[in-house]
């Protein structure tokens, strides 16, 4: 329950920003960044020591893949994302 509710507030804050999130039921969310290329922001976060998934393969190479962790690891991944946007 608590990973689905953290999923769940993590979708709702990229969506608010901009991101195309991909439904999900899993441990995790893809999605899409806005404005910047989903390798310039996987490269930017990986500066701030917040390392999530970017797969450079057709279909995918604009979205990202984000483990949820803990409520506080994803309110610094929320706010970095914010502040590199």
């Amino acid at each position: 329950a608590r990973v689905i509710a953290t999923r769940e507030r993590t979708a709702a804050a990229l969506s608010e920003m901009g991101f195309d999130v991909v439904p999900s039921t899993a441990n995790f969310v893809f999605a899409k960044p806005p404005k910047i290329s989903a390798e310039a922001l996987f490269l930017a976060l990986r500066e701030k020591n917040i390392i999530i998934r970017y797969f450079n393969k057709p279909r995918i190479s604009e979205y990202l893949r984000i483990s949820i962790g803990t409520d506080e690891e994803m309110d610094a991944l929320i706010g970095a994302c914010r502040e590199i946007l």
